[in-house]
């Protein structure tokens, strides 16, 4: 669990920070400020193999 903050109706409240989406439980908003807990890592770091830019048009 973690603390969270609206940040359009500025209600603060707790909510799995594991949840795949997560939104207000107040609004549905989902512009969302954390305050406690653990930090959030998602998805996989950025590497020069994770990641490739298209090549230049002539």
């Amino acid at each position: 669990m973690a603390k969270f903050q609206c940040l359009e109706c500025k209600k603060e409240f707790e909510l799995e920070s594991t949840a795949p989406i997560m939104r207000c439980s107040y609004c549905g908003s989902r512009f969302l400020s954390k305050i406690e807990g653990e930090p959030l890592k998602r998805g996989k770091s950025w590497n020069s193999k994770s990641f490739s830019v298209g090549r230049p048009e002539k």
